[in-house]
């Protein structure tokens, strides 16, 4: 009777083969996705670090120089700062870089920072970075905005 018992136990316990392949590719997964998302998001965080260290220079030299800096300095003081995902820059008026005036005594310069190429699934698919500074050259309002594209 023992005997027949034990058979039939036997019987029932099957190896597990196909769970246990089952659970180990859904924890690959789940893993190999939160290290992606680590990582685009890391490089996120990267871009749109550099991007504010982007619109704290860009903001110092137009309140400090006005509309008359030298674009050309400007452009190659921006390209050294700038990380390898970001394209070159252009700040010459109009290409890249386009600037408004507004005479309202407001002594403020606000540069924005930005880029809509995005490939990335957070925000919008674009990134902005804003600063506001005194404006040390004249009384006007200057908004600037800088558009970048990444690579």
């Amino acid at each position: 009777m023992k005997t027949l018992q034990k058979l039939e136990n036997n019987n029932n316990m099957k190896p597990a083969y196909i769970e246990n392949i089952l659970l180990w590719m859904v924890m690959f997964i789940g893993f190999a996705g939160l290290f992606f998302f680590v990582i685009n998001y890391a490089s996120i965080v990267r871009i749109k670090d550099n991007m504010d260290a982007i619109s704290d220079y860009g903001a110092l030299r137009i309140s400090k120089d006005g509309l008359t800096l030298d674009t050309d300095l400007f452009t190659t003081k921006l390209n050294n700062m700038k990380v390898s995902a970001i394209n070159t820059i252009d700040a010459t008026m109009g290409v890249d870089l386009n600037c408004t005036t507004v005479a309202d005594a407001a002594y403020q310069v606000t540069f924005i920072t930005q880029t809509t190429n995005t490939s990335y699934k957070f925000f919008n698919n674009q990134l902005i970075s804003k600063r506001v500074v005194y404006n040390e050259s004249n009384s006007n309002s200057v908004t600037c905005t800088l558009d970048i594209t990444l690579n």
